[in-house]
């Protein structure tokens, strides 16, 4: 009985998409903890954790899977001479999300503190392909994404 209600519990989770798994994980673990432990609070609590844990790994999971398409997006970018173009992609363990397109360096930009270069890059899904433009700028380590954004580890003290 109760694996047959958290199936049902779950089937929102697969056709809703990613941004309903973490309620649905805390709905089944708050009913499931609830009935075990026959105290509705410690469900209630139970469920709030696991939601907020699970609202956590899948975030933690997208900017990682960000950050390696980021980096895949520069380093393509790098060795690229002006007008130059090359291919980039991700390719992960687990294949969902891998993304491809193609990068092209617009300008190189003239910085005192390191070398920086606007580019020009596509996503590409399925027959569709969207440009956006961004800056990389070699550090230490190589050309890295030069945007200060808060949810990709880059520059230091900018996260």
């Amino acid at each position: 009985m109760r694996r047959a209600a958290a199936a049902l519990l779950l089937c929102p989770a697969l056709l809703g998409g990613c941004e309903a798994v973490p309620g649905v994980v805390g709905a089944v673990t708050g009913i499931a903890s609830g009935g075990f432990t026959a105290n509705p609070a410690v469900g209630v609590i139970i469920g709030i954790g696991a939601s907020a844990a699970t609202d956590a790994l899948l975030k933690y999971v997208g900017r990682a899977r960000q950050g390696e398409a980021q980096d895949a997006i520069a380093a393509a970018a790098g060795p690229l001479p002006p007008g130059g173009a090359a291919p980039w992609r991700t390719d992960h363990t687990i294949p969902i999300g891998n993304a491809r397109g193609e990068v092209r360096l617009v300008r190189e930009i003239a910085n005192p503190l390191t070398p920086c270069r606007e580019v020009m890059f596509s996503v590409e899904e399925d027959e569709a392909r969207a440009w956006y433009l961004t800056q990389v700028c070699r550090d230490d380590r190589g050309w890295r994404w030069a945007a200060a954004e808060p949810a990709v580890d880059r520059w230091g003290a900018l996260h």
